[in-house]
């Protein structure tokens, strides 16, 4: 049994620094089990990517909250989240695998989500140039059965320089590109969880090789 999502459960519950002084130590633990997660999905990962010697503690976001310039004044995520890619968080192409744990709420997820604008425009042209090999990966019954449709943000209408008649307007209305997986509290719990994760990394992975293909 794992102390990662009762421990998440409550910090969601107890959002102050406070409570989570008083509780350090649960959150370290939590914490802790939750690299030692990542780091066996690390390792089925490296067994088709090159992630060097990469740690998990290099993939792992920091459960601070920056509030600057936020509503919402918690001062503490709900979640344990890492970027698994060669550069870890530090990750600035869509070249990575986002693994989230939260309670009701986890999911692996691949892809472009904040795309400064020469990315976006690099990638649309890509998607102008070569849309069929896009569909190829993403439009194959294997890839949708687990993967559903693309995710992200969208235009209502054509972006700059582009017709709305466009033949791939489909594709080119995106602003961000994505897909995610999503796994249930009990799926980590079972011995097989990385390598189930992993095979779905590889599997979106010519998704990623699209997108780097254009971001190059």
């Amino acid at each position: 049994m794992t102390s990662i999502y009762p421990f998440l459960t409550l910090l969601s519950e107890n959002n102050n620094r406070p409570w989570f002084e008083e509780n350090r130590e649960a959150y370290e633990k939590a914490r802790s089990e939750a690299e030692d997660l990542i780091t066996r999905c690390i390792a089925e990962i490296g067994k088709f990517e090159d992630l060097g010697d990469l740690k998990a503690r290099q993939t792992m976001f920091r459960i601070y909250r920056d509030v600057r310039f936020s509503k919402n004044k918690d001062p503490f995520k709900k979640n344990f989240s890492s970027m698994i890619s060669r550069d870890g968080k530090r990750a600035m192409t869509g070249f990575g695998y986002y693994v989230h744990f939260e309670p009701g709420e986890s999911f692996m997820a691949a892809g472009v989500y904040e795309p400064s604008a020469d990315q976006l425009a690099r990638i649309r042209q890509e998607i102008d140039y070569n849309a069929d090999d896009l569909r190829k990966v993403i439009e194959h019954p294997d890839f949708a059965a687990v993967f559903g449709a693309m995710q992200g943000a969208q235009l209502k209408t054509a972006p700059k320089g582009y017709p709305k008649d466009h033949p791939e307007i489909d594709l080119l209305r995106y602003n961000q590109y994505y897909f995610t997986w999503k796994f249930s509290d009990g799926d980590i719990l079972k011995p097989d969880f990385p390598e189930k994760l992993a095979v779905h990394c590889r599997k979106v992975r010519p998704f990623l090789e699209f997108l780097n293909r254009a971001l190059d």
